[in-house]
């Protein structure tokens, strides 16, 4: 098997700052997994999580947001009203049997956990600072006993509501982190506002917040000694064509990538053959999640303890240490029977079209995504909360 450890690249001069709009952490894996292995080791480990670990990430302020007081879509509350009717008819339905009514699904059955990668390295200027290039959306639903990964696509067009005495026209959703940083109150402003955005044009409700900063994405990698990921001819071009993060060669076939190689490899939208490069990218990052899943799944309590010491201080996020440990428990009563589903964006596939549109008026034309707004709304409240719609998963865009 060729690739990193066969060819190294000559090294060419960086430009500060040329990467700071497109870089992307995919990273969830690694918070994930690190939970998981922590409950899978039992009590022991537990206890050496909350003595050790705890603390370690940069806990900020939540947002305290009070979703009913957004404006939320008629449709939603009146396919709401309807399932809670529907379900009151089948609760209340006579029965000669001592059976037990069936399972309900509710937003009590649901966890929300919102991972975001921000664009820019510490040193770089403020301005490049917390642009959401990757967005992750963690649903667990502890009733079904799954976990849901789906990928928020940065060029969806959205419209923030009203923040700190702010109004916004229409923009990109990567774009959304940034002015709420800017506005808000740094990190915890970001979290607020992207909070409220998805609320406003999806329905989802965060319940949590993490964000990500790259370093923590090459040291994990680079601490299991790379991943193992199949390239194809185009993609293995592309790393070749990266002097900026990869300075080895490969070739196509079953590779294995260092940290800087992985973060190159999950931020690549140009490849040959890439029509529409933020759905390509989405799925390189998922591909990479799994790699990253296999990989972990096969170290030793004191190499997870060593990455968690390294990785955990460059992680910031709105969940206080007995949040933590109650998440904690919640995934040590479901872990046996867990089941981890990939695969989705946000919008949902087949509900969305791409266009070229002139965003700021100075003639520069950007790729963009529109999509059926009632429509995906309908799915992501099914996928999040259980509200059940036959046409929340159907329709295409107009």
């Amino acid at each position: 098997m060729r690739g990193r450890y066969e060819k190294r690249k000559e090294k060419k001069p960086q430009t500060p700052g040329s990467t700071a709009f497109r870089v992307v952490m995919i990273v969830i894996g690694v918070i994930l997994v690190l939970l998981i292995a922590l409950v899978i080791a039992g009590v022991v480990l537990y206890n050496l999580y909350n003595n050790s670990f705890l603390g370690k990430m940069n806990q900020v302020d939540g947002p305290t947001i009070d979703y009913s007081q957004l404006d939320a879509a008629s449709e939603t509350g009146e396919a709401t009203t309807e399932a809670t009717e529907a379900a009151t008819e089948t609760t209340e339905a006579p029965t000669t049997e001592a059976t037990e009514p069936p399972h309900v699904a509710s937003s009590a059955d649901y966890l929300n956990i919102l991972v975001v990668g921000q664009s820019a390295r510490e040193g770089e200027a403020e301005e490049n600072y917390r642009f959401a290039d990757t967005a992750i959306l963690c649903t667990i639903n502890t009733y079904e006993k799954t976990l849901t990964l789906t990928s928020l696509l940065r060029d969806t067009m959205v419209r923030p509501p009203d923040y700190k005495n702010h109004t916004f026209g229409k923009i990109k959703l990567t774009t959304v982190y940034h002015l709420g940083s800017t506005y808000g109150d740094g990190i915890a402003g970001s979290m607020e506002l992207m909070n409220m955005t998805l609320y406003s044009n999806f329905g989802i409700e965060v319940d949590y917040n993490f964000e990500i900063n790259f370093d923590a994405f090459i040291k994990v990698i680079d601490a299991l000694d790379g991943v193992e990921i199949e390239l194809t001819q185009e993609e293995a071009d592309y790393l070749n064509d990266d002097d900026t993060w990869v300075y080895y060669d490969f070739e196509p076939g079953v590779q294995r990538l260092d940290g800087m190689c992985a973060l190159s490899y999950a931020r690549m939208r140009k490849a040959e053959g890439d029509a529409d490069s933020d759905i390509k990218r989405t799925a390189r990052q998922r591909k990479l999640m799994d790699a990253l899943v296999e990989k972990l799944k096969t170290i030793n309590l004191t190499k997870l303890q060593r990455i968690a010491n390294e990785v955990l201080p460059l992680i910031s996020t709105s969940m206080t240490d007995s949040q933590i440990t109650d998440t904690l428990l919640t995934l040590l009563t479901i872990l046996p029977d867990l089941k981890i589903q990939t695969g989705g964006t946000c919008p949902v596939e087949g509900l969305y079209w791409g266009d070229e549109v002139d965003i700021y008026s100075n003639g520069q034309y950007h790729s963009v995504l529109y999509y059926d707004e009632g429509q995906v709304r309908k799915a992501m409240r099914a996928l999040t909360e259980g509200e059940t719609d036959a046409s929340a998963t159907t329709g295409a865009a107009n």
